[in-house]
């Protein structure tokens, strides 16, 4: 009888312990991920286009602008790097992808 009660106590014991380190876990995931996970949100539509809106301007000013030569800029266009739209013979560049470019593939310059 002394054998049963003490196996019963020790079970309980454990029972205890799992729930307590269970509803620590449970606290400690749910506090992790309400702070996380809208904040990778918020980055990730930083970071995205999605939500941002499209600017062009023509090829020209952008050339000017940028200090790149009209043959990068199709160069660029061609290579799936920025968006190019023609309209009644104008050319336009997307200013946001032009610049996401040129911001993370930096063009070499001479320093003379």
């Amino acid at each position: 009888m002394q054998f049963v009660l003490n196996r019963s106590l020790f079970s309980n014991e454990m029972d205890l312990r799992e729930q307590f380190v269970r509803e620590i876990f449970e606290t400690y995931l749910k506090n992790v991920i309400s702070k996380t996970i809208p904040t990778a949100i918020r980055n990730a539509l930083k970071e995205s286009n999605i939500c941002q809106r499209q600017e062009f301007v023509s090829i020209k000013e952008a050339s000017k602008k940028y200090d790149v030569s009209t043959r990068t800029l199709y160069n660029y266009h061609k290579r799936g790097y920025i968006t190019l739209r023609s309209t009644e013979g104008k050319t336009f560049v997307s200013v946001i992808e032009l610049e996401d470019h040129i911001k993370n593939h930096p063009i070499p310059r001479n320093p003379w």
